[in-house]
């Protein structure tokens, strides 16, 4: 999202760690990076604490293949995606995203106080549409775009949010 690799951000840590699942598609994993002496502490704690796991391989491979094909094409895309779908919420009354904060694939929109909607109902109404979103509060939410939601999923989730909100004002009179 900001355009810097990866080398630049870290350089001034003695350690990092990359989830390999959610944006990037692998099924599970993340990848830790540091000297010798902290992956062999790390290595040693995962284990204490029962998070080793035995033939892994094609979980690796499914790792891999997220890594080497999943970071470049999809993470933008998905960037653009949660942009546009940002840009779209942000038009419907009731709504508001700070459309400037979206760099990545997470959205944050807030229920305004002119909704005749609270978190709860709308994202009831929005299940039953398929379309899953997380509140951080009463009124305000978050909504992920990942690999596997297309340009036409966004215009239909916006579409759900259209008709959600013209219902409202159909129930109430308005």
């Amino acid at each position: 999202a900001l355009g810097v690799p990866v080398r630049r951000l870290v350089q001034a840590a003695d350690s990092a760690s990359v989830c390999l699942s959610k944006g990037l598609g692998a099924p599970v994993g993340s990848v830790i990076v540091g000297s010798k002496e902290f992956i062999k502490k790390a290595r040693r704690l995962r284990k204490t604490l029962g998070g080793g796991m035995r033939q892994v391989g094609v979980l690796c491979a499914a790792a891999l293949v997220a890594l080497q094909e999943n970071v470049l094409v999809m993470l933008d895309g998905d960037h653009k995606k949660a942009k546009l779908l940002a840009e779209g919420l942000n038009q419907l009354k009731g709504l508001r995203v700070d459309v400037d904060a979206v760099e990545t694939n997470i959205v944050y929109f807030e229920i305004t106080e002119d909704s005749k909607l609270y978190a709860a109902c709308l994202l009831k109404k929005l299940e039953e549409h398929g379309v899953l979103v997380m509140p951080e509060s009463s009124t305000r939410v978050r909504i992920v775009v990942h690999h596997q939601i297309s340009a036409n999923d966004v215009h239909y989730t916006l579409s759900c949010f259209q008709k959600i909100y013209a219902g409202v004002c159909e129930e109430n009179g308005n």
